[in-house]
C-alpha cells in the first residue's frame, strides 16, 4: 500500500501538511471555485440493493478487520443520525395524545399570513401538488423494486455519496429493508464536516426534490443547507413531473454544467462481480473486501483522470459549438439570447405555479375520470360488435370457436355494464360546475378531442416512465443473469413486448393532434387555443428530458380566450432557442469547470512532488542508521507512482488550455527517464506474452491432432464393425 506523503512528514516531525486521508480528492476535485458558479463541487446519492449480505448461521467468532483507508461510515454515526430523523419526524403514526401535544405545540396560523404561498412550502420553488406527484411516482416505482429482507439479510444493501469523477467518497451499510432518508443525511453531513465550511455542493440524487423537502421542513442539516443545490439524476429525472424537472434536473439548473449525477450506476456496475461471494460472507469481511475494491478503483480512476478530463472537454465543445450554430441562426432572424432567457424565465414561472384551472374548478380531475371511461366504454363496444359481427358471419378468428365468441362477448358485456356503472356513479358526484363542464365537453368537439389527446399522453407518459423504470430494475438484477450479452437480450425482450402498445398509443394520439390543427385552421376552435405538439416515433425510447413529450402544451385550456400567446409557447422558434440557450449555457459551466480541474490536477502534482522532495530531505538529514528502511521504500514507491501519473497525464491534458507556469513537479530529465525504464519494462513483458502466446499455440496445436487422430480412429473402427 502507498501511504501518503504528509504521512511519511508527520513521522519525521514535519507538521506543515493537512492531515485529512481524503486530502488526494480535496486538492482536485473539492477545491474552491473563484469563477462565479452556483456550485464548487458536485456529488451524487444512490442505493443498491443487490449488494447486501445473509444473517450468519452460525455463532463462530470472526475477528474484527478493517481497512486502513475504509470508506464506510461508522455504525455509531448512522444510528445517531437515524435517531436524530426519527425524532423529528417519527416513521410511525402518532397516537392521539401525541396528536394533540403536537397540534398544541405548533402555533396557529394568522390570518395576516399571505393567501398566495400556500400552495408551496417553505424555500421551495414547486407547488405542494406537484411534489406529492413526485413522491407518488417514487413511491410506486420503489415498491416495484426486490429489496432484501431484514428476516433473512443483515445488510439490506448500500447507499454510496461519489464525486462528479466517479471516485467513491463514503459508503454507508443499511439495515432496513427500504430507502431511508437518513442515510443520506448521514453521507452529506459527513461531507460537509471533511469540506470548508464556505464551500457550496451540488447534489444529484435519484429523488432531490423529496429530500430537499425534508430538509426545508423538518430542519435537517441544519448547517449546510443554505449551501446545497439539489437536482435529481438524469437517468431518473422521467420519473418526476415536468415542473419538478424545471427546478431540479440538472440541464435546466444552473451550476451542474453536463454532469449527468449517474455515477453511482458505475459504481454499482463496477463491483456487481463481488455480489455472490459477498452475499454470504462475514461482516469485517464484507466491509474489508469493498474497501478493498474501492482502493483498486480510485488507483485506476487516477491513470485514467487525464484522458477523462479530454473526453469531456472534447465533448462539450462539440455541443457546444452545436448550441451556438443553432442560436447565431436565430440571430440572424433577430431572436437574441437575453430574449431567449427572458422567455424560458417566464416560462418557469408559468409552468411551476399551482394550475388556475385546478383551483377554480375543483371538479376537472372527476371530469377527467368521466373521460377516460366514457373512452374505455367506447373501446368495449367495439370490441363487442366485432365480436357479434363475427357470430353473424360465421367467421371466426384463428383458433376460436362460436363457444369461444360467446364467452368473449359475454365478459365482454360485463365490462360494459361495470363502466356504465362507474360513468353513471361518477357523474352523480360531479358538482353543478362539474356537469355543466362535463357538458361542455361532450358538446364541444375540439374540447372533447383535446381532452382525449391528454387521456391518451398521460397514457403514453405512464407506459414510457414504467418501461424506463423496468430497465432500471432489470439492468440492477444482476444475479439473475448469467453474463452481459444475456442481460441485453432479456432487457430487449422485455422491452420489445410493450413497444407495439406504445406506439399505437402514439399513433392514435398524432391522429388527434391533426384534427386539433385542422379544428384551430379552421376557426373552429376556442380563441388563443394551442396547437399540440406531435410525437416523433423516431427516438421514442431514447427519453431525451428536452423533448416534447413530456409537455402538455396546448392540451389544457390555460390561454382559451386570450389574445396573445406567450412566444415560448406559440413560437417554434423560441422554444428551439431556448433548448439551445440552455445547452450553451451548460457546455460554458462545463468548460469552466474543466479548466478548474485541469490546472487542479497540475497543483496537485507540484505540491506532491514538493512534499515528497521534502520527505527525501528529511530523510537525508538524519543519521543513516536512524532511518527506516520501511519508510525510504515507501517514498520510492511514491516517487514512481507520481511519475507514472506524469507520464500519463501531461500529454493527454496538453491540448486542454492551462495558464499554471512551472511544469509539473518533476524535471524534463526525470520524465525522460522514467519513460525509457517503463519503455524497458514494458518491453520485457511483451516478450514473455508473445512467448507465452506461442507456447499456447504449440498446445493448442497438439490438442488438435490429438482429436483429429482420435477421430481417424474412431471412424476406422466404425467401418470394421460395419
Amino acid at each position: 500500500m502507498i501511504i501518503s506523503v504528509r504521512d511519511v512528514l508527520c513521522v519525521l516531525g514535519d507538521q506543515t501538511g493537512p492531515s485529512q486521508k481524503k486530502c488526494t480528492f480535496l486538492l482536485y476535485c473539492f477545491h474552491l471555485l473563484l469563477n462565479g458558479c452556483s456550485v464548487d463541487s458536485i456529488v451524487c446519492l444512490d442505493v443498491c440493493f443487490t449488494q447486501k449480505r445473509r444473517k450468519s448461521q452460525g455463532n463462530s467468532w470472526a475477528p474484527p478487520r478493517q481497512h486502513p483507508e475504509t470508506v464506510f461510515v461508522l455504525v455509531d454515526e448512522s444510528e445517531q443520525m437515524e435517531a436524530t430523523v426519527e425524532e423529528i419526524c417519527p416513521s410511525r403514526p402518532l397516537k392521539a395524545s401525541e396528536k394533540a401535544a403536537a397540534s398544541k405545540a405548533q402555533p396557529k396560523a394568522t390570518s395576516s399570513a399571505p393567501s398566495e404561498n400556500i400552495d408551496y412550502e417553505t424555500g421551495l420553488k414547486v407547488p405542494k401538488s406537484v411534489l406529492d406527484e413526485c413522491h407518488e411516482s417514487f413511491l410506486a416505482a420503489d415498491a416495484n423494486r426486490v429489496k432484501a429482507s431484514t428476516l433473512f439479510f443483515a445488510d439490506t444493501g448500500l447507499m454510496a455519496l461519489l464525486c462528479r469523477h466517479d471516485r467513491v467518497l463514503w459508503l454507508v451499510n443499511m439495515t432496513s429493508a427500504g430507502e431511508k432518508q437518513h442515510y443520506a443525511l448521514c453521507l452529506l453531513d459527513k461531507l460537509f464536516k471533511h469540506i470548508p465550511e464556505t464551500m457550496r455542493i451540488g447534489v444529484l440524487y435519484d429523488i432531490g426534490c423529496q429530500l430537499h423537502r425534508s430538509c426545508a421542513k423538518h430542519g435537517f442539516l441544519p448547517n449546510a443547507l443554505d449551501r446545497i443545490v439539489f437536482g435529481i439524476s438524469v437517468f431518473h429525472a422521467y420519473g418526476h413531473q415536468w415542473p419538478c424537472q424545471l427546478i431540479y434536473h440538472p440541464r435546466k439548473c444552473k451550476g451542474f454544467g453536463l454532469t449527468d449525477g449517474e455515477g453511482c450506476e458505475r459504481f454499482w456496475s463496477s463491483i456487481k462481480l463481488l455480489i455472490p461471494s459477498l452475499h454470504v460472507s462475514g461482516y469485517y469481511n464484507q466491509i474489508y473486501t469493498l474497501d478493498t475494491q474501492v482502493k483498486h478503483l480510485d488507483k485506476k480512476s487516477m491513470l485514467d483522470l487525464g484522458l477523462w478530463l479530454r473526453r469531456r472537454w472534447n465533448n462539450t465543445g462539440n455541443r457546444k459549438l452545436d448550441a451556438m450554430e443553432v442560436l447565431d441562426g436565430l440571430l440572424d432572424v433577430g431572436i437574441t439570447q437575453e430574449h431567449l432567457e427572458s422567455q424560458w424565465i417566464e416560462q418557469i414561472q408559468e409552468q411551476t405555479k399551482p394550475l388556475k384551472r385546478q383551483s377554480s374548478k375543483l371538479a376537472d380531475k372527476e371530469i377527467f375520470d368521466v373521460l377516460t371511461l366514457m373512452k374505455s366504454l367506447e373501446t368495449y363496444e367495439e370490441e363487442r360488435n366485432a365480436y357479434q359481427k363475427a357470430l353473424m358471419d360465421s367467421v371466426y378468428p384463428d383458433g376460436l370457436t362460436s363457444v369461444d365468441l360467446s364467452a368473449l362477448v359475454d365478459d365482454v358485456q360485463k365490462n360494459i355494464k361495470r363502466a356504465k356503472k362507474a360513468v353513471a356513479n361518477k357523474k352523480g358526484k360531479l358538482s353543478v360546475d362539474g356537469r355543466l363542464n362535463l357538458a361542455k365537453l361532450v358538446g364541444n368537439e375540439f374540447l372533447k378531442k383535446r381532452m382525449n389527446a391528454l387521456v391518451l399522453k398521460q397514457r403514453i407518459w405512464d407506459r414510457l416512465r414504467n418501461r424506463k423504470f423496468e430497465l432500471a430494475n432489470l439492468e440492477r438484477a444482476y444475479q439473475k443473469t448469467v453474463n452481459h450479452l444475456k442481460l441485453e437480450r432479456n432487457a430487449q425482450s422485455q422491452i420489445k413486448q410493450k413497444e407495439p402498445g406504445i406506439q399505437a398509443l402514439v399513433r392514435k394520439y398524432n391522429k388527434l393532434c391533426d384534427e386539433l390543427k385542422h379544428m384551430i385552421k379552421g376557426h373552429k376552435a376556442p380563441r388563443g387555443a394551442v396547437a399540440p405538439l406531435s410525437i416523433d416515433s423516431d427516438g421514442l425510447y431514447q427519453l431525451d428530458v428536452d423533448d416534447d413529450i413530456w409537455q402538455d402544451i396546448g392540451l389544457s385550456d390555460e390561454f382559451d380566450g386570450s389574445m396573445v400567446v406567450p412566444n415560448w409557447l406559440g413560437n417554434e422558434m423560441v422554444h428551439t432557442g431556448i433548448k439551445s440557450l440552455l445547452e450553451f449555457q451548460r457546455c460554458e459551466e462545463e468548460e469552466r469547470r474543466l479548466l478548474h480541474e485541469r490546472l487542479a490536477i497540475q497543483e496537485w502534482m507540484q505540491e506532491e512532488w514538493y512534499v515528497l522532495e521534502a520527505a527525501f530531505g528529511e530523510t537525508g538529514d538524519v543519521d543513516e542508521e536512524l532511518v527506516d528502511r520501511d519508510t525510504i521504500y515507501q517514498l520510492e514507491e511514491r516517487r514512481e507512482y507520481l511519475l507514472r501519473l506524469c507520464v500519463v497525464w501531461e500529454p493527454i491534458v496538453r491540448g486542454i488550455p492551462c495558464s499554471l507556469e512551472g511544469g509539473w513537479g518533476p524535471s524534463e530529465e526525470e520524465l525522460m527517464n522514467f519513460r525509457q525504464s517503463e519503455f524497458t519494462i514494458q518491453a520485457i513483458e511483451e516478450e514473455g506474452v508473445y512467448e507465452s502466446d506461442e507456447e499456447d499455440g504449440d498446445l493448442e496445436d497438439a490438442e488438435y491432432i490429438d482429436n483429429l487422430e482420435a477421430a481417424v480412429l474412431l471412424d476406422h473402427y466404425r467401418l470394421q464393425n460395419a
